[in-house]
C-alpha cells in the first residue's frame, strides 16, 4: 500500500513517460560559468543531454531547497528555502541536463557542506543561483536520441521535465513517473514499454511517508530523493536512495517494493544491460 497525496489538477490517463535513448559513458570537465545549469550544458556539448555525477568539489555559490508546505494552497507540496550558503562544497551530486524554454537546465538532488547550516545538507540544489569555484571533473552518461525538456504539468502545476524522443534511441531510456503510483513498479513498465528488463537505474524524484526497508516509515507527506543504487531486472526494480524530508532529517536505505509512492516526479536515466 503506497501513501497519496492530493494534487491540483486532473490526473492523466498516462501514468509514465519514456523515451529511447543512446547513453555513453563520460568523464567531463565542467567550466565556471554564469551558473551551474551552463557549466553542465558546456560540459555535454555534442550531446543531446545527460546524466552527470558530481563528488567531493567546490562551489562559489551553493543554494538549495528543501520540501515544504506551500503556503499559497496552489500546489500539493512546496519548497522550504532557498538557503543561500555563499560557498560550499558538493560531497555527492546527481543531476540531470536539459533544457527549460530552450536553455540549459538541470535538475540536481545532492548532499552538500556548507557553514552555518544547521548539520549535514541535503536537497534540490538550484540550477541558476549556484556556481562552481573552479573547473570541476565529473563522470556521468552522455545521451543522444532523447533528452529532457521542462514542460508545465496540469496534475502537479509544476514545471517539470519530460523525455523528448529525438529518434535513433536505443541501449537506454529516459523515463519520468507521474504521482501516487509505486515508483519502482512504475519505472519497470515504462522500461519493459520500450523494451529494457534488465539494467541500472540512475536518477532521482520525491516520495510520499517513503518506506524503507528494516526502517520505521518516515513521517513526511513530501520528501527529495537521489536513487543511490538501482537495478532493474526481470522487469523489477530495486532502488537505494537518499532521502530528506520537510523537517531536514536525512535517511537512506532500500526502498520497500510496492510501498513508495511518487509525490511530484521520478526522472530517471535506465541502462540497459
Amino acid at each position: 500500500m503506497i501513501a497519496t497525496l492530493s494534487h491540483p489538477g486532473p490526473a492523466s490517463a498516462r501514468r509514465w513517460a519514456a523515451a529511447p535513448c543512446h547513453a555513453q559513458p563520460i568523464e567531463v570537465t565542467l567550466p565556471v560559468a554564469d551558473t551551474l545549469a551552463q557549466s553542465a550544458a558546456l560540459a555535454l556539448a555534442g550531446f543531446d543531454g545527460g546524466w552527470i555525477e558530481i563528488r567531493d568539489e567546490t562551489l562559489a555559490n551553493l543554494d538549495f531547497v528543501i520540501p515544504g508546505p506551500d503556503p499559497t494552497g496552489a500546489h500539493a507540496a512546496w519548497y522550504a528555502g532557498p538557503h543561500r550558503m555563499g560557498a560550499g562544497r558538493i560531497d555527492h551530486l546527481g543531476m540531470h541536463v536539459g533544457l527549460k524554454d530552450g536553455a540549459p537546465w538541470i535538475h540536481g538532488h545532492g548532499a552538500f557542506d556548507a557553514p552555518g547550516w544547521r548539520g549535514p545538507g541535503f536537497g534540490h540544489i538550484l540550477p541558476h543561483e549556484s556556481r562552481l569555484a573552479r573547473p570541476i571533473r565529473a563522470r556521468g552518461w552522455g545521451i543522444r536520441g532523447a533528452r529532457l525538456a521542462v514542460a508545465a504539468d496540469p496534475e502537479t502545476h509544476f514545471p517539470l521535465f519530460q523525455p523528448a524522443d529525438l529518434g535513433g534511441g536505443g541501449g537506454a531510456a529516459l523515463i519520468t513517473t507521474r504521482p501516487n503510483q509505486d515508483m519502482g513498479a512504475a519505472i519497470a513498465a515504462a522500461a519493459a514499454a520500450v523494451g529494457i528488463t534488465r539494467g541500472r537505474i540512475l536518477g532521482l524524484g520525491s516520495l510520499v511517508h517513503p518506506r524503507l526497508q528494516g526502517q520505521a516509515p518516515i513521517d513526511s507527506y513530501a520528501t527529495e530523493i537521489l536513487l543511490t543504487q538501482g537495478f532493474l531486472d526481470k522487469g523489477l526494480a530495486r532502488i537505494e536512495a537518499e532521502v530528506v524530508t520537510l523537517d531536514a532529517t536525512l535517511h537512506k536505505g532500500w526502498l520497500t517494493p510496492g510501498e513508495n509512492g511518487v509525490c511530484i516526479t521520478a526522472e530517471v536515466l535506465v541502462l540497459a544491460s
